[in-house]
């Protein structure tokens, strides 16, 4: 195994551990909770304050379910 592959798999499993949404920039779900919390309630906001999904896109369903969830919590 070549070091990139080893520090793409060591990347991933601490993303695990630390609850990590967006890979790419590193984006926890609880970072995109107190986005939402401090009252940014769209995507558009929470990717701009956040960097979640602001690289290759593919957790934007996550966010979006994250920002839901967080919403509904709210009421």
């Amino acid at each position: 195994m070549d070091k990139r592959q080893r520090y793409i798999e060591q990347k991933a499993e601490q993303a695990k551990i630390d609850g990590v949404v967006c890979v790419c920039k590193q984006v926890t779900e609880r970072r995109i909770r107190k986005a939402v919390n401090a009252g940014h309630r769209r995507f558009v906001s929470v990717k701009r304050v956040t960097e979640a999904s602001s690289s290759c896109g593919l957790c934007q369903p996550f966010v979006e379910d994250i920002i839901a969830d967080t919403i509904k919590r709210r009421k």
